[in-house]
């Protein structure tokens, strides 16, 4: 839709309630028109969901459904494309759409349920772009509306998929973000936002609305399951499910489902499958692009030491126009080079990691400091990091065993380095007593150091710890974690080791 259209929308908004009554009256209606615009939805054919929506409005002006779903297209393609051009654009219609799902019949569970999602959906988009007082508003709006729904409406499934999200929220937000949860007034956790994701996901009734909503919360639990720590391999489990499960069978050609799978299987050293599934991937007619599957590609590649990864990284930065991941891209550019021997162009690409993109996620962050440090990689370790990080163990385990230490430990961050990086390699080989020995002394060498070895290490013996049942050793590692200074990939590692926290606190009582 061109800026002009968009510039009017308000406006136009505003007069359908005064040019058509019956929206004072106006009803949720989720029929099956309505049900088939929100799977070309969820597979990215947003064309095709907007000529259904609009075939709807037509025949049916008293339905409020399609101006919540079309909430979700906005959500989906500025959470995806993270354009601001378009942010600054559809954000003008919020407050109009807003008005119009007020003018529905609050008896309807659906009433708050919509108004609920078009705030969390704004909420969530505008963290993206930093409007964090907005934000916060928003998801209190979407707190206090789910909360009031569940009292009058208990049964109502649909309710738990926000409630999850807003209840996982509050475990994920950093510690310099805790005021967005104070403000909103958010309560609750991860294991409780998870507790309702299943919930939905696991219903076995005839609802067809409430099984409508499986392939979002399958989603959600699974980026839960493979980033928040002890029980990541769950995840892979997952996978399964949107294969088994007949009402996801659909949605398995979506871009949004399969860059769900493909992050599990490269968060579970499940390297080959994930190529797999990116090299069958056909996408249909009228889906909207994900350029993050080319960034994915070229980490799959990279991952088994396949430098023709340099051809996707090239295309996702030529393709998209987002926030995040470009100074990532670049590195792994300059990391392409850097295998191939090509010192000149690792320093022209690490340069660009530097000066582009932005640093707010923890792979940016890290790509930065690579080239604010301005040490290059010592190749063994790289080689060694990028096949642990594809699942290829024991080819990683070969380069540091039978790589002579002289040829590439310059110092303190190499040493420290190579000993976190044989405490993970043996830790998902099943040699427990070799990573702790190898975590203890990467923790103990290094967590004075400002890189991100010795937090991880002591996060991975919090996990270790956890699953032996020693549960004090397990919440003190944790807890050291937390404690620690550094800047690559802080976010993540201190989420998960909250999360560790979180659940001692329960386990111990």
């Amino acid at each position: 839709m061109p800026p002009t259209a968009l510039n009017r929308l308000p406006g136009i908004l505003c007069l359908i309630l005064w040019f058509f009554p019956g929206f004072l009256y106006a009803a949720f209606s989720f029929d099956q028109r309505c049900q088939d615009a929100y799977c070309e939805i969820l597979k990215f054919r947003f064309q095709n969901a907007h000529q259904l929506l609009q075939l709807e409005k037509k025949e049916d002006p008293s339905n409020l459904i399609p101006y919540y779903l079309e909430n979700y297209i906005d959500f989906f393609t500025l959470f995806t494309s993270e354009n601001r051009v378009d942010f600054e654009q559809k954000k003008k219609v919020v407050s109009a759409r807003i008005k119009l799902l007020e003018s529905g019949d609050k008896k309807s569970p659906f009433y708050r349920f919509t108004l609920a999602g078009v705030n969390l959906q704004w909420a969530l988009t505008r963290l993206k772009f930093g409007e964090y007082a907005t934000a916060a508003w928003e998801l209190k709006q979407a707190y206090d509306l789910l909360n009031d729904n569940q009292s009058l409406f208990p049964g109502f499934l649909p309710d738990d998929v926000g409630m999850g999200i807003l209840h996982i929220l509050v475990g994920l937000i950093p510690e310099d973000y805790q005021w967005l949860s104070k403000i909103a007034g958010l309560e609750g956790g991860i294991d409780q936002g998870v507790s309702e994701l299943n919930g939905i996901l696991n219903y076995r009734g005839n609802d067809p609305v409430f099984i409508l909503f499986k392939p979002e919360a399958c989603i959600y639990l699974a980026f839960v399951d493979a980033n928040l720590g002890i029980h990541a391999k769950d995840a892979v489990e997952m996978v399964g499910t949107f294969d088994r499960d007949t009402s996801l069978m659909r949605f398995r050609n979506s871009p949004v489902l399969l860059f769900a799978k493909v992050s599990i299987f490269m968060k579970n050293g499940k390297n080959k499958e994930a190529l797999d599934l990116l090299r069958d991937y056909q996408p249909e007619t009228n889906v909207y692009p994900l350029d993050f599957l080319e960034f994915q590609t070229g980490l799959a590649l990279l991952n088994c030491l396949d430098l023709t990864a340099e051809t996707h990284f090239r295309e996702f930065l030529d393709e998209f126009q987002g926030i995040n991941y470009i100074k990532s891209a670049y590195q792994k550019l300059a990391w392409c080079y850097l295998l191939q021997g090509d010192t000149n162009s690792y320093i022209r690409e690490i340069t660009n990691a530097g000066k582009k993109g932005f640093a707010v996620v923890d792979e940016d962050k890290q790509a930065y400091s690579e080239y604010n440090v301005w040490i290059r990689p010592a190749i063994p370790l790289l080689k060694a990091r990028l096949l642990f990080d594809g699942g290829y163990y024991q080819q990683a385990l070969d380069i540091l065993l039978n790589t002579s230490l002289e040829n590439y430990i310059r110092g303190k961050k190499d040493l420290m380095e190579y000993t976190y990086r044989l405490g993970r390699i043996y830790h998902e080989m099943g040699n427990i007593p070799k990573a702790i020995y190898y975590y203890t002394m990467t923790l103990n060498n290094g967590k004075k150091l400002p890189y991100y070895f010795a937090a991880n290490a002591a996060l991975k013996l919090g996990n270790i710890y956890e699953m032996q049942g020693n549960y004090l050793a397990a919440d003190s590692n944790y807890r050291i974690c937390t404690s620690l200074k550094y800047d690559e990939y802080s976010t993540s590692i201190r989420q998960k080791a909250k999360a560790g926290i979180s659940r001692m606190k329960h386990l111990q009582h």
